[in-house]
């Protein structure tokens, strides 16, 4: 029986997903044992032939399909109740795994000595390998890091129903999981694994999207709601450590950006920071003035004159 199952979730993403299971199909060639659960929020698109096609040549290989597009936390959900490992690690669609980490993660995990891994996700996280046996520590320097679905591996008793209902609509299901978890154990061992590093597929016919259209939101309201609500046993001023770092390492909330943002996604990202901007000082050092002046004061029509004159200069260049 494997040990680890990968689990996939998914939504008409069918062009990487035929890329990604070809990478991991690689790999079980090699001799990795692993399993794979696909979780498909009813996609429109060839997903679910794609995979029954992979079915066909992958062993440990499973698909499901939510009853109507569910969303993503219902959709973590779905895959959380159908795999049968010990572990599962949350990797998505569009992340990346050398043969030569998930070997590392397979072979650390044999030797069943931690109650979980952590991974890098982040170019910014720079020491190779770490002990965690203190919530506090682990949070300090993980706290922004593990925000990123595909940084942490857990055992199958973290899938506490209870807990993952409180988090359901957060857009932090997995992390809230991963924390409370290990605030509820009296003792445990977390080992970061800096040496193997997740990175985005590389698929020139697809464009991911991320947080960019509502960062105020994800990373202003819903972040600040989410770190508060973690166990007591987190320090307060741990809390407001983490959600500063989630900027100062991402900058999600630089100013050099915004003026790109706003070109692109206009009143639907200055809506945004309207709506949210009661929780911007929790989350970034920035005085609320300056952003004032560049997301709710400078006309939309001045970045799109901007750009255009960017255009010119870039195509005569």
């Amino acid at each position: 029986m494997p040990l680890l199952t990968i689990l996939i979730t998914t939504f008409n993403r069918a062009i990487v997903l035929d890329v990604l299971l070809e990478l991991l199909n690689s790999y079980q060639q090699k001799g990795l044992d692993f399993k794979v659960l696909i979780s498909d929020d009813c996609s429109s698109d060839n997903t679910e032939e794609i995979c029954k096609e992979w079915k066909t040549k992958m062993q440990g290989l499973a698909y499901i399909k939510t009853n109507g597009n569910l969303g993503m936390d219902n959709n973590f959900k779905n895959a959380y109740e159908n795999f049968d490992t010990e572990y599962c690690w949350l990797l998505g669609d569009t992340r990346h795994i050398s043969y030569e980490g998930l070997k590392s993660v397979l072979d650390v995990l044999s030797e069943a000595k931690h109650d979980a891994l952590i991974l890098r996700c982040r170019a910014e996280m720079s020491q190779k390998r770490m002990l965690y046996t203190n919530i506090n520590a682990l949070m300090n320097e993980q706290g922004w890091h593990i925000t990123n679905n595909a940084s942490c591996v857990i055992p199958k008793e973290f899938i506490n129903p209870l807990l993952y209902h409180r988090h359901m609509g957060t857009t932090f299901l997995h992390m809230g999981l991963f924390v409370e978890n290990l605030c509820q154990m009296e003792h445990f061992k977390v080992l970061y694994m800096g040496d193997v590093y997740i990175t985005e597929l590389n698929v020139p016919q697809f464009h991911k999207v991320g947080w960019t259209k509502h960062p105020f939101l994800n990373f202003g309201k819903l972040w600040y709601t989410f770190i508060m609500s973690l166990p007591n046993q987190i320090d307060v001023d741990i809390k407001h450590k983490v959600l500063l770092d989630h900027n100062k390492y991402t900058n999600i909330f630089a100013l050099q950006n915004m003026p790109r943002f706003l070109y692109h996604y206009g009143d639907t990202y200055r809506n945004s920071y309207i709506q949210n901007r009661r929780f911007m000082h929790y989350v970034s050092n920035c005085p609320l003035f300056i952003y004032d002046i560049i997301i709710k004061y400078i006309p939309l029509q001045l970045y799109h004159y901007l750009a255009s004159i960017y255009f010119v200069f870039k195509k005569r260049a």
